[in-house]
């Protein structure tokens, strides 16, 4: 009996999950392994924080949902595959064998030194910031005077920058401020540059506090020191920077997402060898999860599997305001509240996919 293993319950396997039917499954064995048995789903980060919903609103119950498709769940954490063994070796000592094994662990999470590590707080893992996220919103009942400071200049920074301000104007708290502060000398330099200067502008507009060209070394005791001088102080200061690749996984994937033969590797957690500028996002870990989908179903059959080709133009939608948002697509943008509609549309057709 083939034995199909998928390490990690990220945007790429939930992809295959989903689409997986109960027939494909059966007389195979199927197991996922995840250090927890649900995943939060990054695209709703921004209306957690902006108060639009509750933790358990993001919340895809993602062992569950693997359980009922006839998977094995083991819940334990990856360290290592042994390709010559066709085996997983995980953090409680025990081994899983495979016939097909896939990575999908996350990336590495880049970390600066602090004096305010309880007020240190990072955007990724998700469950790790969702659990501090029940702290900080208690500030917004006992303060009257937040400064929140987020770094980053990508657009995850941008999303959580524009939702914490949300949330401070919701709360009615006039004076408390969102800075942003990035080393780049614009936002989503991925985008088209005068994408990126739309973004800003937006930001501006809304009242976010921007800071361009100061790289951070060390987070102080509720203040960190810019480049010219000035102290800047926060409340709580939020880290939403650009992972890693995994220092678990050595080498690259290939152009049909493999690190080795019958072993794939999808998400943050890998670069490609021959696409090192993609972008590490959860818009294109759904497209590699649909491609994994269709690799995973021609290895079950015996057949050839295709190359992964990177989409020129992915589909991005940041949230900008108050029921406002910013639709990306190449060096075209739109900004508005219908574009705040098809993102919520988006999220809870992606959320209702798994129940």
């Amino acid at each position: 009996m083939k034995r199909i293993v998928l390490v990690g319950a990220g945007h790429a396997h939930l992809e295959v999950l989903k689409a997986l039917r109960k027939e494909e499954v059966a007389g195979k064995e199927f197991v996922l392994i995840s250090p927890e048995r649900h995943t939060f789903y990054s695209g709703l980060i921004p209306q957690l924080i902006s108060g639009s919903i509750e933790a358990k609103d993001l919340r895809i119950n993602s062992a569950e949902f693997a359980e009922e498709k006839g998977f094995k769940f083991i819940q334990d954490q990856f360290l290592s595959y042994n390709q010559m063994e066709s085996s997983v070796t995980l953090a409680s000592g025990r081994t899983e064998s495979f016939d097909l094994l896939s990575l999908n662990i996350g990336g590495a999470v880049r970390r600066l030194p602090t004096l305010a590590s309880q007020d240190t707080i990072y955007l990724k893992p998700f469950s790790a910031f969702v659990e501090q996220w029940q702290e900080v919103q208690r500030s917004f009942l006992s303060s009257t005077n937040l400064r929140f400071v987020v770094v980053g200049g990508g657009a995850a920074a941008v999303e959580v920058a524009t939702a914490l301000k949300t949330r401070l104007n919701r709360s009615q708290l006039p004076r408390g401020e969102v800075h942003l502060v990035t080393q780049g000398s614009r936002l989503c330099k991925g985008y088209d540059a005068k994408v990126s200067e739309s973004i800003r502008e937006t930001a501006e507009k809304f009242g976010i506090q921007l800071h361009f060209n100061e790289g951070i070394s060390q987070i102080l005791d509720k203040y960190i020191v810019l480049r010219n001088g000035t102290k800047l102080n926060f409340d709580s200061i939020f880290l939403a920077l650009p992972a890693d690749a995994s220092p678990l996984i050595l080498g690259r994937s290939n152009d049909f997402l493999e690190l080795d033969e019958n072993v794939f590797a999808t998400g943050d957690c890998v670069s490609m060898e021959n696409h090192l500028t993609l972008p590490r996002s959860g818009v294109l870990a759904v497209h590699q999860g649909r491609h994994l989908l269709q690799s995973i179903r021609r290895k079950m059959g015996g057949e050839a599997i295709e190359k992964f080709i990177p989409k020129e133009k992915l589909l991005n939608i940041l949230i900008t305001g108050d029921h406002s948002a910013r639709i990306v697509w190449g060096s075209r943008t739109f900004e508005g509240k219908v574009a705040f509609t098809l993102k919520n549309w988006i999220d809870q057709r992606y959320m209702k996919s798994f129940v």
